[in-house]
């Protein structure tokens, strides 16, 4: 599942204890691989984007959603669009389907007139504020509509392109098309509505949600299963439209109950050391991340996050499979040395 679920202010403090378009060619795999990171409004994300713009070549915030009648909700700062202007940082908003509702997806797929205002509305938008494109980050849909949202991608990528605009979707991750190979109704509730062939050849990059394994009791994003992902998506979409999400925040187990306790970013890290001065830091060779172990009253815990080494090992399956980028959800939860791994 997406950590974009959580809200900006459980990403900050979720510590358990303490606290005109540029042209676009998807015809061969880029020189240089582009680096998307994703933004959610908040003081560590602005200081972060501020601090590290000449490492990002896509900014993307997710400040926008479609309402049911395809009307546009949100706006960006114009601070910070400035900001990326002034950096020539392409700028591509996501959009969601409301608050990832199914109600505010559904009343668009079943009226054509719908879709067509939701087109124009982006189209406008982004010829208003220069935007380079949009991102599409519809979640939280039933298998049952992947013709439907297929079917408006392929009207809205026609549409985009007539108008100079680059058309990229959000999709979750995908090891098989066996519902059976997922747990619970992870496949009839969330996987089964992205048609990865059909997103494909709509989107001139797809951003994969390589994150968030449904069957990790560690890391976010393990390498066996990262490579499982990879290895489906490249059987349905060409190498050169897929860029790999990689997480920058962390997951925290009570190693007693094995159940996840903790989520966030760089801030809940510095409070672990700062806590606990035994912290034991270990780096696991097979699921290429490291991770940090410590106790609280006799409890052990583990928290798993993403560090330079863990993100050169993503890139390297970047740079390998010549794929077109990454996708880095999100700043300000980043550890500042990943950007090492990101030059």
């Amino acid at each position: 599942m997406s950590l974009k679920r959580f809200s900006a202010g459980v990403l900050s403090i979720a510590f358990a204890f303490g606290a005109v378009a540029f042209p676009f060619s998807t015809g061969a795999a880029p020189a240089h691989y582009q680096r998307l990171f994703y933004y959610r409004d908040g003081a560590l994300a602005k200081k972060s984007f501020l601090a590290h713009a000449s490492s990002i070549d896509v900014f993307a915030p997710q400040v926008y959603s479609l309402l049911p009648d395809g009307s546009l909700s949100g706006m960006l700062d114009p601070k910070l669009l400035a900001f990326a202007k002034q950096r020539k940082i392409k700028v591509m908003p996501l959009v969601t389907n409301g608050n990832f509702s199914p109600a505010d997806y559904q009343s668009l797929f079943k009226d054509p007139a719908k879709e067509d205002t939701a087109i124009n509305v982006l189209i406008y938008e982004a010829k208003t504020y220069g935007y380079w494109g949009w991102q599409i980050d519809f979640e939280q849909m039933k298998a049952e509509d992947k013709n439907a949202f297929s079917a408006f991608m392929a009207r809205m990528a026609n549409a985009f392109h007539g108008n100079g605009l680059v058309l990229s979707i959000a999709i979750v991750s995908k090891v098989s098309d066996t519902p059976s190979d997922y747990k619970g109704a992870l496949w009839d509730n969330l996987i089964g509505a992205y048609d990865y062939d059909a997103l494909g050849a709509s989107a001139d990059f797809v951003s994969l949600m390589s994150y968030d394994d449904p069957e990790s009791a560690g890391p976010v994003a393990p390498m066996p299963w990262l490579e499982r992902v990879l290895a489906y998506t490249l059987q349905h979409i060409p190498a050169s439209k897929v860029s790999l999400g990689i997480p920058t925040y962390y997951w925290q187990w009570n190693d007693m109950t094995k159940k996840l306790v903790g989520i966030g970013g760089t801030e809940g890290i510095d409070i672990v050391f700062k806590k606990h001065p035994n912290v034991v830091t270990t780096y696991d060779a097979i699921a290429q991340a490291p991770y940090l172990h410590y106790f609280v009253g006799g409890t052990g815990y583990s928290l798993w996050y993403e560090n330079a080494r863990s993100v050169a090992a993503k890139i390297a399956l970047v740079k390998s499979n010549k794929l077109y980028g990454v996708s880095l959800w999100a700043l300000g939860l980043e550890l500042p040395s990943i950007y090492t791994s990101l030059k």
